[in-house]
């Protein structure tokens, strides 16, 4: 009896527990916990009626208590089913008719069983004593009943049934250890909580709420592992504060049951109403120890602490403060003005080493020196260890006192992170009885917090001036950064003004003599020899190139002058081209190197810079030419491709290294096979070259390799 007694509490206590917890805990969107906490309400009431009526031995008894625990058993299940409906199951008018119609049958059922007399238990036909093995009922109220009982179980099971299969795989869990721990504490309830009854044993209806045991551990484990009613921290401090419960119900049980036996010589027969209502008493104090003790706290501290600071809330202010404030002049400044309005003093202040006093919040102010910091910080290693305070009233060292004295300083907080000092907290008198202990207390506990935020805001001040100085140094590496590009950009200038200027000066002379061998050559200024001739026609290549060498320059100055113009006007391009292979071919002679030239029959007049694209064929022809071996054929060619001309040379001479290659069109680069080769190139035809075709919308043609012979040439539309 007094087990069973024991372990019905405990499950009273236990649906109890947890449907208070998931009614105040729980985020819920919908209203489901509020029928949960009606099911673990259900299952309470269930579990103490039934424990009554086990206990009764009078008529009223047993009718007063099967009534509790029917009305419990009814509500039970219909409030299981629309949880498990607004659980589990979507929100729509169908699952809203079911829960409304079920509510009011809800009702209906329950005045029913309340207000309709002897409602199952035939009491007048019961004999005392009562043999629960034999228990007349009425058949028909309780056919109605168990086909209530039943019928809402089993659409609690389907509608279980029907979300397990709908649900996605977190949901699937909770449902099916949901459904699981209703199915097997159903088992046994159903026997002999609903079919013994039907013949009129009631011997073992206690079974039944025990095995709800296993219901409601099913829910806690899903609340716990899959995070069902969204309540897993509070429940997990539940199940630790059940155990401490029911250890302590435990202790309390043998060491009543020992005493009655050590003191007072009873036999080991225990009353069984006795100590289960010692056993509930002392579940009571253990669960309302807590609560009650808050209530005498506050109940006192507004006594004993009227018209003064509320503890909680001048940490909570503070750590407010050290928690938004990064500035240390700022932070000091509002932690001085909040202690002097907690704590009434007339003076708070902060001395930081190397940095002064911060925050002085009162009238009064105070002046310390470095010597004053170093004595207070020397007796403070002495005396005290943190978080201690240094109290005036308390200063063994006379110096020091006297010190204390002259600046009104009451207390003197040092504050320490890391064993090193970060700054000193110095409070004045008080305005009105003195500080009290918990004045000093509540200090001690924010010291560490205060010391913390300070060391913080010291370091943010030490990176801001870091960055402020490197900011500086910044500020001065730039100007003379654009001092000197100032400087560089007027030599560049002077420098693209000298270029242009000594190509015009050069390129006038090299046109005279150019013009004079020209006539010479053609016999306007009488006979010559053979050997007269190769000389003149040396001399006249040399000025040729010179000419070129010189316009390159002009037109890289030009570029970087912003005066470089293209003059578009219809051209044929086939006659530029057999234009400069015949000024070419005395080159080619010269060099043993023969020209193959290949023309399209149909190549179309484009509008172009004649100048320009004769100068970058030239320059093309002229390279192929001096880098070929003797011997060798310069392939060149213009055909008609695709709606655009398309001009190469192919050569077989020393080819460009695959690793120089794309720097090849760059402002004077030359490969270092090229440099070997022609010593005296400039590294400005190719780049003249990209500039002109890009400047026409056209495309550069390049392939090379090393030792094989490279082809150059380019694309330009015709339109």
């Amino acid at each position: 009896m007094m087990i069973r007694a024991l372990v019905l509490g405990l499950v009273a206590l236990m649906a109890l527990i947890l449907g208070v917890l998931v009614l105040k805990k729980s985020k819920h969107r919908h209203d489901a916990k509020y029928w949960f906490f009606l099911v673990c309400l259900c299952l309470a009431v269930w579990s103490a009626g039934l424990e009554v009526f086990s206990l009764a031995d009078k008529e009223v008894t047993l009718d007063t208590a099967s009534r509790w625990f029917y009305v419990a058993s009814a509500v039970f299940c219909p409030a299981l089913a629309i949880f498990t409906t607004k659980s589990f199951l979507p929100s729509t008018k169908s699952t809203k008719s079911f829960i409304c119609a079920s509510s009011i049958l809800i009702t209906i059922f329950s005045l029913y069983i309340i207000l309709v007399p002897e409602f199952i238990i035939n009491t007048s036909e019961i004999v005392t004593p009562v043999d629960f093995s034999r228990i007349p009922i009425h058949a028909v109220n309780y056919v109605i009943f168990a086909t209530f009982f039943s019928v809402f179980f089993l659409i609690s099971m389907c509608f279980g049934y029907i979300a397990w299969r709908k649900s996605d795989p977190v949901r699937r869990k909770q449902v099916a250890i949901y459904m699981i721990g209703l199915l097997i504490c159903s088992i046994p309830g159903f026997v002999v909580d609903l079919f013994l009854p039907a013949l009129g044993d009631y011997r073992y209806i206690w079974i039944g709420p025990i095995a709800t045991i296993i219901f409601l551990f099913a829910i806690m484990y899903s609340i716990v592992r899959y995070r069902l009613m969204d309540v897993k921290m509070a429940v997990a401090r539940s199940v630790s504060y059940m155990l401490l419960l029911i250890a302590l119900a435990v202790v309390y049980v043998i060491s009543a049951y020992v005493i009655s036996i050590l003191v007072f010589q009873r036999s080991l027969t225990v009353d069984s109403h006795v100590n289960l209502m010692n056993m509930i008493l002392a579940m009571v104090l253990a669960v309302v120890y807590q609560p009650v003790k808050k209530i005498f706290d506050k109940f006192t501290d507004r006594v004993f602490y009227y018209g003064e600071y509320d503890a909680d809330t001048f940490t909570r202010e503070i750590s407010k403060i050290l928690t938004y404030t990064a500035d240390l002049q700022l932070l000091t400044r509002r932690v001085g003005n909040y202690i002097a309005t907690s704590l009434k003093a007339e003076k708070v202040a902060f001395c930081i080493p190397e940095k002064g006093i911060y925050g002085r919040a009162g009238r009064r102010r105070i002046s310390v020196v470095e010597e004053d910091v170093h004595r207070i910080m020397d007796y403070y290693y002495k005396n005290c260890s943190f978080p201690e305070v240094i109290l005036a009233n308390q200063v063994k060292d006379p110096e020091l006192k006297k010190l204390l004295d002259i600046h009104r300083t009451k207390i003197v907080m040092p504050l320490l992170h890391q064993n090193q000092e970060t700054g000193i907290l110095f409070l004045g008198d008080h305005k009105s009885l003195g500080y009290s202990s918990r004045d000093i207390e509540m200090l001690e506990s924010i010291a560490g917090e205060l010391a913390v935020s300070i060391r913080n805001s010291l370091s943010l001040e030490e990176i801001n001036e870091l960055n402020k100085s490197l900011q500086r140094k910044i500020d001065e590496a730039t100007k003379e950064l654009r001092f000197s590009n100032r400087q560089l950009q007027r030599l560049d200038e002077a420098k693209n003004e000298f270029i242009s200027m000594a190509s015009h000066q050069l390129r006038t002379p090299l046109t005279s003599i150019k013009g004079y061998l020209d006539m010479m050559l053609e016999g306007d200024l009488g006979k010559i020899t053979p050997t007269q001739r190769a000389v003149l026609r040396e001399a006249f290549s040399s000025s040729e190139r010179m000419v070129r060498l010189i316009n390159d320059f002009l037109n890289v100055s030009r570029l970087q002058t912003g005066k470089f113009n293209i003059d578009k006007q219809e051209t044929d391009v086939a006659q530029i081209l057999r234009d400069e292979v015949t000024l070419l071919k005395v080159v080619a002679d010269q060099r043993s190197v023969e020209m193959d030239l290949k023309i399209d029959k149909k190549v179309p007049l484009i509008t172009a810079d004649s100048e320009k694209i004769r100068q970058v064929m030239l320059n093309m022809i002229d390279n192929a030419i001096y880098y070929s071996n003797p011997h060798k054929k310069v392939i060149i060619s213009l055909k008609n491709s695709n709606g655009a001309i398309e001009f190469t040379v192919k050569d077989s001479g020393i080819g460009v290294p695959k690793s120089e290659q794309a720097n090849l069109f760059g402002k004077f680069f030359r490969g270092t096979n090229a440099r070997k080769k022609r010593p005296d190139g400039t590294g400005v035809g190719l780049f003249l070259a990209r500039k002109v075709i890009l400047s026409h919308d056209g495309e550069m043609i390049f392939e090379s390799e090393e030792g094989k012979g490279s082809t150059f040439g380019f694309k330009l539309p015709v339109r």
